[in-house]
């Protein structure tokens, strides 16, 4: 059992390390010298009251000790009440000053927090798009940013900032502590057993507890994100079924879950300083009650008891802060977990294209050549795709057909690069396609999916993608927009020309509308390999003629590859490829397929829309 705990703590101070790179730790270190230097004139404030109060008590006071008598002599003052007034203000001024430091330490402390949560937020983002697409097709996408934008401030707010008041507070308690040892060694050994022992046995007592629910806080949170998320993004559905009452009442019900789970923690949080400020103020009055049981007089007691009450009450807040800190690092050592692993998510480095130009296009003169390619997804013993072998010559265009479930997606994600064979090779020319170069093949590809994502931007924007305003070639833009036939619609329906806004996933353009931008966007960059994916199925048959013969009249040196269920689509290219239960059942040219293969025949009839389960 202690050594379980005490690996935990040491994987505790792994993971922490592991966030911070060394011009953090440095500056970490310049808020802690910081830090010292308030808590040292915070125990200066506390020594400057004894000597005032002791003075205004009994003036004789003055005469016994030397430090105030060589104080008064120095600066010749003429009386002790000239002498008493000055002592006050100097106190008062060590207080200012205190207060102003501690007030520059909390300043430093809080803009190196708020960096903090800058500096992991864009690096959490920064390994998510680095990852390979296959990371992505489990995963929540509001999960994911869930994780970017509430768990990092989660993280820093909660974890982080306790850990640095931990540290100053820590130093507070002890100076101060050290001081109360000296002035009284006694009261001071008996404040520190009790207050030691109070918050040590509340924090023993709570402590799995917060462990397990800082867990169900952060799986809560996460089902908060998705709920919401799913709800707003499905708006169209929602409304014309009737089911806002479902989305609503799944949002609140993880909603409540996590409040009921944060208020828990704020009121633990909390709970023993009230407990404790009981203990300190009965504490006083005990010690009152003692010193005149055991014969001090009144006036005598005043200056020691006043000492006392005003280290209490600067010591108070650093042991309440020292709890803070251990009851939120067991309530968010979920979040820790969850930050450090996704950050150093299978020890994957960053990818170097987010700090660099984008490389060279891979040379492509002849033809793209599957050996032996089989596919298995990440958790499944399955393959999805099994030794497949073929060749798409540079020039010609391509069809890959085949039942719903078939594999089509699969392997058109393989020519994307978006995934790696588990089993043989791709090879462009000769040269194998892997994870070090595969960003250099997608330079020469233009993609167009099924199912268009628009951002919530101007049609431009939207064409050139990605694109910094000042390097976007509207010349291109408008050209390409010609061939994909939407420039007429857009300079002639659209209120501000291509400057106009297309509203969240291009909410404001039909179907039909956004595919004919999406054609635009691949082709912006002039690919040599133009991948259409299902990529005219909601345009009309009038429009998907002239889309269609627009890309093979302009394109006539390129490759194209069409995925498609509609057969009019792929009927004039020069090869079509039947993929079906992860296999290229055969191959040929729409004529051969629809003379010779019965399957092929009955999806061409319509007869044959999904594999029957």
């Amino acid at each position: 059992m202690a050594l379980t705990t005490t690996k935990s703590k040491f994987d505790f101070l792994v993971k922490l390390n592991g966030l911070f790179d060394r011009k953090e730790k440095m500056q970490f270190f310049g808020v802690m010298i910081a830090a010292l230097v308030a808590a040292l004139f915070q125990t200066l404030s506390v020594v400057s009251v004894l000597p005032f109060v002791n003075l205004v008590m009994d003036p004789g006071k003055l005469d016994q000790n030397k430090w105030l008598k060589v104080l008064f002599t120095s600066f010749e003052f003429s009386s002790v009440y000239s002498f008493t007034v000055f002592l006050g203000f100097m106190m008062l001024g060590i207080i200012v000053v205190s207060n102003f430091v501690s007030l520059f330490a909390t300043w430093l402390k809080t803009r190196f927090i708020w960096q903090k949560n800058h500096n992991l937020s864009v690096t959490l983002l920064r390994k998510y798009l680095s990852l390979p697409y296959v990371y992505f097709l489990d995963k929540h996408s509001a999960d994911l940013g869930k994780n970017i934008l509430s768990e990092i401030e989660q993280l820093t707010g909660k974890l982080f900032m306790p850990l640095l008041e931990l540290i100053t507070s820590g130093i507070v308690a002890l100076i101060i502590f050290a001081l109360l040892l000296f002035v009284n060694p006694l009261v001071a050994s008996v404040a520190v057993i009790l207050f030691a022992f109070s918050y040590g046995v509340i924090f023993f007592y709570l402590r799995g507890s917060l462990r397990e629910r800082g867990k169900r806080r952060l799986k809560e949170n996460t089902g908060r994100f998705i709920s919401v998320g799913e709800a707003l993004q499905g708006i169209k559905d929602i409304k014309v079924l009737g089911r806002e009452r479902y989305f609503f009442k799944r949002f609140s019900r993880y909603s409540m879950k996590f409040s009921r789970l944060q208020i828990w923690a704020c009121m633990v949080i909390q709970i023993p300083r009230y407990l404790m400020e009981i203990v300190a103020f009965g504490g006083v009055i005990a010690l009152v009650l003692a010193l005149l049981a055991s014969g001090e007089r009144g006036g005598q007691i005043i200056p020691l008891v006043s000492f006392f009450a005003f280290a209490g009450y600067r010591l108070m807040p650093a042991l309440q802060n020292i709890f803070h800190s251990f009851t939120s690092f067991q309530f968010n050592k979920a979040v820790l977990d969850k930050v450090y692993g996704d950050i150093h998510e299978g020890g994957i480095r960053f990818d170097e294209a987010l700090d660099t130009e984008l490389p060279e296009p891979l040379a492509f003169q002849e033809r793209v050549s599957f050996t032996n390619v089989s596919f298995s997804y990440p958790n499944r013993k399955d393959f999805v795709l099994k030794d497949i072998n073929f060749q798409i010559g540079k020039g010609t265009s391509i069809g890959i057909v085949g039942p719903t479930g078939g594999g089509k997606t699969t392997l058109v994600d393989l020519i994307l690069g978006l995934l790696i064979p588990n089993k043989g090779t791709i090879e462009v020319d000769g040269v194998n396609v892997k994870e070090g170069n595969v960003r250099n093949w997608q330079r020469n590809l233009g993609y167009v999916p099924q199912q268009i994502y628009l951002s919530d931007d101007t049609i431009a924007r939207n064409i050139a993608f990605g694109i910094a305003d000042e390097h976007i070639d509207m010349t291109q833009v408008e050209r390409v927009s010609r061939i994909a036939n939407i420039h007429i619609f857009i300079e002639n329906e659209l209120p501000f020309g291509y400057n106009t806004l297309v509203g969240e996933r291009g909410v404001r353009l039909s179907g039909g509308q956004k595919q004919r931008v999406s054609i635009a966007r691949a082709l912006y960059h002039n690919p040599e390999v133009l991948v259409l994916d299902e990529a005219t199925s909601s345009l009309d048959v009038t429009t998907e003629k002239a889309v269609l013969k627009a890309v093979k009249n302009i394109a006539k040196l390129k490759t194209l590859i069409i995925v498609a269920h509609r057969f009019k689509t792929v009927e004039h290219c020069d090869k079509l490829y039947l993929v079906d239960k992860g296999e290229i059942k055969t191959h040929g040219t729409y004529k051969d397929l629809l003379k010779d293969n019965s399957l092929f025949q009955g999806m061409a009839k319509g007869g044959y829309i999904k594999r029957k389960i």
